[in-house]
């Protein structure tokens, strides 16, 4: 695969190892729901996380409405500026912002890279190949997530679904990120986790595929398997 030209990275599962449980009410949405009492805006930690949820729904129902597209991706500061106003309450966007990622680091158990993920991107981009990220994320906390563990400043193009509206396995997810590329198919690969988000999208749009089995699932078609976060294969791969 010397023809590789431009790689292309899920992150979650594919880098970053990561564990995060939404659903304690104690140890997330019981320190949320004081953060949003001290603007004003009285929940319990109950309440908090059922107006959470279905404000994301509701707008997302409205998204799709809009654009016709079922796989979109809606803007966290969005659902949480929604649930200040449900109680009569206004808040700075950088305030909104910060609540996003008070709900990230209460919800996360791990979060950390895979050993050898930041070697993989400096050798790939020291063998001259540009590598961008196609991560279905948030971009208030995934920036940030990125920036503490080193990734950020090594990907040559970044692509997070909530800065687009449209998230993986949309094909139109995938062609943003071949036109800012501007290279053809054959010289474009996707590295992932995922049969259904990363594989089965890249390969119905004639990309070449790497599977990296971090979950221990059934291996999807692929061109190149990992059994785990095997980089060094990965890059056998890419620059035999």
């Amino acid at each position: 695969m010397k023809d590789m030209e431009t790689v292309f990275f899920d992150l979650y599962g594919t880098l970053i190892r990561i564990h995060t449980d939404e659903e304690d009410l104690t140890r997330v949405w019981k320190p949320l729901c004081y953060l949003f009492g001290y603007y004003g805006a009285a929940y319990t930690p109950q309440t908090l996380r059922t107006a959470y949820r279905r404000e994301i729904t509701r707008q997302e129902n409205a998204v799709r409405v809009a654009t016709g597209k079922t796989l979109v991706e809606v803007r966290l500061e969005g659902v949480f500026g929604a649930l200040f106003a449900q109680k009569g309450a206004t808040v700075p966007p950088g305030t909104l912002a910060e609540v996003g990622r008070m709900l990230r680091a209460c919800s996360t158990d791990v979060s950390e890279l895979y050993p050898g993920a930041i070697g993989l991107l400096d050798a790939l981009r020291g063998a001259g190949k540009r590598v961008f990220l196609l991560s279905n994320a948030q971009r208030l906390f995934t920036e940030p997530e990125m920036r503490r563990l080193g990734l950020w400043e090594r990907f040559d193009k970044v692509f997070i679904s909530s800065d687009h509206g449209i998230k993986k396995p949309d094909p139109d997810y995938f062609r943003l990120a071949l036109g800012a590329a501007g290279v053809s198919l054959e010289r474009c690969l996707m590295v992932g986790n995922s049969p259904e988000d990363d594989m089965a999208p890249a390969r119905a749009l004639g990309i070449r595929t790497c599977f990296l089995n971090t979950d221990g699932v059934t291996p999807p078609p692929c061109d190149v398997y990992c059994d785990g976060a095997d980089y060094a294969r990965l890059l056998r791969a890419v620059l035999a």
